[in-house]
């Protein structure tokens, strides 16, 4: 189920990728198989960390892409990677239900 929910995320318009971050700083799904994500995850994992109060979503914008993550719970997060031609609401919008349902899983 937790598959399919992360296919969900990624079949939005100009999503390259979703990852699900667990608490070792490491991808436990992501999607698809064909996109080496650790070193995003774990550069997003310190970013994480550099603020005081754990966020509950973060933003990146750079000239070539977004990533957007959104907290499941208190040891995981969701992230995506996508072009800079989405809808961010939208996809705020997606990863905070595909959140919610990840968490009705456990």
């Amino acid at each position: 189920m937790r598959t399919r929910l992360m296919l969900d995320v990624l079949a939005h318009e100009g999503v390259d990728w979703v990852a699900l971050i667990g608490p070792d700083a490491l991808p436990i799904d992501f999607a698809p198989k064909t996109h080496d994500v650790d070193s995003a995850v774990a550069m997003w994992t310190d970013l994480d960390f550099l603020v005081e109060d754990t966020p509950a979503r973060m933003l990146v914008r750079t000239s070539e892409a977004l990533m957007i993550s959104h907290r499941v719970d208190e040891d995981r997060l969701l992230l995506i990677h996508a072009g800079l031609d989405v809808n961010v609401g939208m996809l705020r919008n997606t990863l905070e239900s595909a959140a919610q349902r990840i968490i009705d899983l456990a």
